[in-house]
Parts: C-alpha cells; sequence; structure tokens
C-alpha cells in the first residue's frame, strides 16, 4: 500500500471569502476512502489567512507581515476545526503539523519531524499540514505550500505526491494538457496561466515542487482539484493529470535530496583542480583540495563547494570554517594533530554534485 501526500491550496479551499467546508468533506471523503484500502495519507493545506478573514474581519485588507500572522493565528485553529468536524464524519482524527523552513534545513529538527510523523502513523492519526505562518519571516519562510509539500513528501518517505490546482495539469501553449513531464529534458513552452487572487503559488510552483519531489523517488502529479477521483485512477494505473518522470537518472538517496533541495548552505569551500577532478570521480574533498573559505560555519554544517566561480555542488562538513582555513591547501603530514581529526575535510558520502555545474 502507498504512502500519499494531497496538497490544497487556497484557490480550491476558499470560496466566497471563506473557507469552504463542503470541499473539504469532499477531501475527507476521498481520503476516508483511501485510507479503506491500506493506503497511509497526509494532506499539505492552506487557508489559515482566509479562515482568519471570516473571524476578523477589519484585517481584511491589510497587508502588512504583523496583521498577515495574527490572520494566520486566529485563522489556523478555526482552519483545523473544519477539518477535524469534516473526519469526524468517519471517525478519523486528524493531528496538526505546524512547520517552518527552519525544520526541514536543520538536519536534526528533520529527523524529529520524521520521528513525530512515525507516531502520528502508529495511532492512525491524518496529518494536515501548513506553513507555520504566525513565527515565519523571510529568513525561515518556505513562501508557498506546493514546496512544503514537496519536502514533506522527501521527509515522509511519501509514494505519491498529488499537487491540486484548478485545471487538468500541466496545459502548454497549444492547450493540450502534457501528461508526461521528462525532467531534464527540454522544457515545454507552456500556457499563460495567472496566479489566483488566493494562493501564493502558480504552475511554476507546482512544477518545481513536482521535480524536487520526483527526483527524490516520489511519483508526483499535477491534477485537477476539482477531479479527486483523479487520485483513485492514477492508483489503479490510469493517465491522469501530469506525471512527472526522472527516466534515464538516478534517482536521489533521502539523504541526497535533502542536501540538495532542502538544506541551508552555511557557508562556501573553493576548490583547485585536482579537487574537482577527485569529486567527479565520486572521491572525498580533502584539505589539500581547499584552496579558500567563505562564510561562518561549524562541523556538521551544509557548504557550497565552488569551482572556477561555479557552484558544483553541497557538502556536510566534517570541519569548522576556522579550523578549515588553518588547514586548507595543506596534506594531513602538514596538519596539527590538535586540528586533524578527519582525512577528509568532506566524505564522498556526504557531497551532492549539481549536474548542471559539472562538465
Amino acid at each position: 500500500m502507498a504512502k500519499i501526500v494531497m496538497k490544497f491550496g487556497s484557490n480550491l479551499l476558499v470560496k466566497g471569502g471563506q473557507i469552504d467546508k463542503t470541499y473539504i468533506i469532499t477531501i475527507a471523503s476521498l481520503t476516508n476512502d483511501l485510507l479503506n484500502a491500506g493506503h497511509e495519507v497526509a494532506i499539505v493545506t492552506s487557508g489559515a489567512a482566509a479562515a482568519g478573514r471570516v473571524l476578523i474581519p477589519n484585517l481584511e485588507s491589510v497587508k502588512d507581515i504583523v496583521s498577515k500572522q495574527a490572520l494566520c493565528a486566529v485563522g489556523q485553529p478555526k482552519l483545523m476545526e473544519i477539518y477535524q468536524a469534516a473526519f469526524s464524519f468517519y471517525n478519523r482524527t486528524v493531528g496538526q503539523i505546524l512547520v517552518t523552513r527552519d525544520d526541514f534545513t536543520n538536519r536534526q529538527r528533520f529527523l524529529n519531524l520524521r520521528n513525530t510523523l512515525i507516531g502520528l502513523e502508529k495511532v492512525g492519526v491524518i496529518p494536515i499540514v501548513n506553513e507555520n505562518d504566525t513565527v515565519s519571516v523571510d529568513e525561515i519562510k518556505l513562501g508557498d505550500n506546493d514546496t512544503l509539500s514537496a519536502m514533506f513528501s522527501v521527509c515522509w518517505n511519501a509514494d505519491y505526491l498529488f499537487l491540486m490546482t484548478s485545471v487538468d495539469g500541466v496545459i502548454c501553449s497549444d492547450g493540450r494538457v502534457i501528461d508526461e513531464y521528462h525532467i531534464g529534458g527540454k522544457e515545454p513552452v507552456l500556457a499563460n496561466l495567472e496566479k489566483t487572487s488566493h494562493g501564493t503559488g502558480g504552475i511554476a510552483t507546482k512544477i518545481n515542487a513536482a521535480k524536487i519531489a520526483a527526483e527524490s523517488g516520489v511519483e508526483s502529479y499535477i491534477i485537477n482539484g476539482r477531479r479527486l477521483e483523479c487520485v483513485k485512477e492514477v492508483l489503479a494505473g490510469k493517465q491522469c493529470g501530469t506525471h512527472f518522470s526522472v527516466s534515464g537518472k538516478r534517482r536521489l538517496t533521502k539523504k541526497e535530496s535533502w542536501m540538495k533541495y532542502i538544506s541551508k548552505h552555511r557557508g562556501t569551500v573553493y576548490i583547485n583542480d585536482g579537487a574537482f577532478k577527485a569529486l567527479i570521480e565520486r572521491k572525498s574533498l580533502l584539505p589539500v583540495g581547499i584552496t579558500d573559505i567563505e562564510g561562518e560555519f561549524s562541523k556538521g554544517d551544509v557548504v557550497l563547494i565552488m569551482y572556477n566561480s561555479k557552484v558544483i555542488g553541497k557538502g556536510i562538513t566534517n570541519y569548522g570554517s576556522e579550523e578549515l582555513k588553518q588547514i586548507k591547501g595543506k596534506k594531513s603530514s602538514e596538519i596539527s594533530e590538535e586540528i586533524y581529526t578527519y582525512d577528509e575535510a568532506i566524505h564522498a558520502d556526504n557531497i551532492i554534485l549539481e549536474t548542471s555545474g559539472v562538465k
């Protein structure tokens, strides 16, 4: 049986300026059917601000960040109340998961979130996931729930990600739905679809989210959220919406996916020709291959790897920035035993290369 993530945006959840309770009942019905069939389901939802505007109508036209956070603080409990009421028809219990980018970029918090989800699975609680807008500022904000759904899918080890939209999938400029979107292939010319008045993302953010999830081993689809039976059709092996494929490419491990797409780098290391050749051969980065250090970071942080003024990858460093400044360019025999704790500055297992930067 499959682990399924379904993402619903405000363009589907909001009707007449408030949460469409009938639509959420439809979501609950589909989820109940999937659970009865033996699947596991998590829902990524928007709508907290819309729920808040109903309760604090005088803030409806205010757009500053403080007021938005206030709307979400009031609206999030109301949104969860609506979800729980809908799922109560089926004797199901939902659990609230509020996250920020830091919950994904920090490796330990990422693992803690996974453990929380394992706990919810054991007791049969359905995760309802949203960004924690009440504390999110630019530094830790995800920005849209499409990206959140992709990150969550990776974290949860999901099998499927369904990104719901208001059309039948990714639409070409000639009006056709793209059945198969080949990642790494020639980019299709898309129809010019405007973002909705409620949502923060558009088709571009959905495509980017689907690419992240698909390359990380999650079967990813963009489908029409008004045709929820499409989820069952896909699970039955039928074509519906737009499927994202990575044919010809090795899918990333969960750790590689976290490093490439989710982690936040804390600094940069610059490497020489010899180190670049070693990395291409999937070897580790040694101190002798490092020419310069930028930024302040600690052991275990993620850093960018630069060669010839191009970012060629990311890695989890075995040394902090101050230590690397002392040992860069040196052979192991030249490094003081007080500092020298690892042969590798970054082990090969902790490096992910950017194919676009590697020639």
